[in-house]
């Protein structure tokens, strides 16, 4: 079962609090290096970011949405999944560009 909007924005503060809990996938570090984006560009996109589009269940069942933030004077969109497992939460950021 998929977040709801504020339980999701809630998790993405509690991520960004903890940055342990959020990893990049091997597509996102590429497209980070590729765009020019710093993973404090990212974290400032759990804190302070809006939910553009989702929370839905994504092909796995797990619960995918898109996150954007104005942040050094740029609009970074992080496209991020966020996994429910007995051991707890986590995020995993599938890939992130500008607009």
């Amino acid at each position: 079962m998929c977040l709801t909007e504020i339980e999701a924005r809630h998790k993405l503060r509690e991520f960004a609090l903890n940055t342990s809990k959020i990893k990049l996938s091997k597509h996102a570090r590429e497209r980070m290096t590729e765009r020019s984006i710093s993973l404090k560009q990212i974290i400032c996109c759990f804190e302070y970011g809006d939910i553009i589009e989702g929370p839905y269940p994504d092909t796995r069942g797990d619960c995918m949405l898109n996150v954007k933030v104005r942040t050094a004077g740029e609009y970074i969109t992080a496209i991020v999944v966020i996994k429910s497992e007995a051991d707890g939460d986590f995020s995993i950021v599938v890939t992130t560009f500008k607009e």
